[in-house]
């Protein structure tokens, strides 16, 4: 009945909750995609050949499993928390309301948001530094930048959302004192 309310009152809303959905649920595919074919590559080394889109890692596996494991490990970590900011992002939209805009609810998903992006560009950070250190002792490894993105993008994206908290703290305060003046 809520859905229905929603589409009737707010409909741009709820379609920019459509595309959200969608790009959840592919980052959901991307991550699980890889998660799979890191376990079955744990049993079936071929496989570490086309991990994901071409992402070749068998040398790796061959030169040593320890670091085979961690990198796809950090990989799917990264993966899984760029979808997790989209399901944040689809329960702001459930949640929020256009006439009352400004709720504790909103205003806790939205500084979680800026948390989750900061530690992406951590976990792009350290993983960019440990591909390097691997290299440099001779590993032999493809690009990895498609598979990660750019940590300073991450950064400077939760560093701005983490300022809108902020001011949608603010808002909340001034929602409450006027509601109050009422």
């Amino acid at each position: 009945m809520e859905w229905k309310k929603k589409w009737e009152t707010q409909p741009r809303l709820m379609l920019i909750t459509i595309v959200i959905w969608s790009i959840f649920i592919g980052l959901c595919i991307q991550a699980g995609a890889i998660l799979f074919t890191f376990i079955y590559s744990l049993f079936n080394p071929i496989v570490a050949q086309n991990l994901y889109k071409g992402l070749n890692l068998s040398n790796l596996m061959e030169q040593d499993m320890r670091h085979y494991i961690a990198l796809l490990s950090l990989i799917v970590a990264i993966t899984g928390l760029k979808a997790y900011i989209f399901y944040l992002m689809i329960r702001i939209f459930l949640k929020i309301n256009l006439t009352h805009p400004f709720s504790k609810e909103v205003s806790k998903l939205i500084s979680q948001i800026g948390q989750v992006t900061i530690e992406i560009a951590v976990f792009i950070i350290f993983t960019n530094a440990y591909f390097k250190w691997l290299s440099k002792r001779g590993f032999d490894l493809p690009a990895m930048g498609e598979y990660m993105g750019g940590a300073f993008e991450y950064f400077l994206m939760g560093i701005i959302i983490y300022a809108i908290s902020k001011v949608f703290n603010r808002g909340l305060e001034i929602q409450s004192e006027n509601e109050l003046t009422v």
